[in-house]
């Protein structure tokens, strides 16, 4: 048998980004939208900032830069939004996001893999997959850490 080490990266990538959407939305579950909502240190974001950010960030580096979404980002907004949707439309908007990141990633080929990210900073695109990937971990770390200080309801 011939494994892919092309396949098997991106398998490995679509697979812990999955899993820790659903270590998110399992954080986020029993959060009221208030405590959702909520930033407990100033400075510092509210969970439901983070949700934004994290789908933003999916979907301007994966959507629009490798997939061709169009998909227009306002970061600064990620962290500001003063009228934002619900907690379930967020998380489903994360979903989205998390769907475009397999259905992008898993249709690369081993050339577009190690091609020029279109954010150069990044370098070749599977190294910036695993930066985008690390980057979605500290903050679902964040998010652990932001539940303990907030009231469930």
């Amino acid at each position: 048998m011939i494994v892919e080490t092309a396949t098997l990266a991106k398998t490995a990538l679509i697979e812990t980004l999955e899993k820790l959407r659903d270590e998110v939305r399992s954080l986020a579950e029993p959060l009221s939208e208030t405590a959702f909502w909520t930033k407990p240190i100033d400075p510092g974001n509210s969970f439901g900032h983070l949700v934004l950010h994290l789908t933003g960030n999916l979907n301007h580096f994966v959507g629009a830069q490798l997939g061709g979404s169009g998909y227009i980002r306002q970061r600064e907004r990620e962290f500001t939004e003063d009228n934002p949707p619900s907690k379930r439309e967020a998380l489903h908007k994360l979903d989205e996001a998390v769907a475009t990141f397999r259905l992008v990633v898993s249709g690369l080929s081993d050339e577009q893999l190690a091609a020029p990210h279109p954010e150069s900073r990044f370098g070749c695109t599977l190294k910036a997959l695993t930066f985008l990937l690390t980057h979605f971990a500290l903050h679902r770390g964040q998010m652990s850490y932001l539940v303990r200080l907030l009231p469930m309801k």
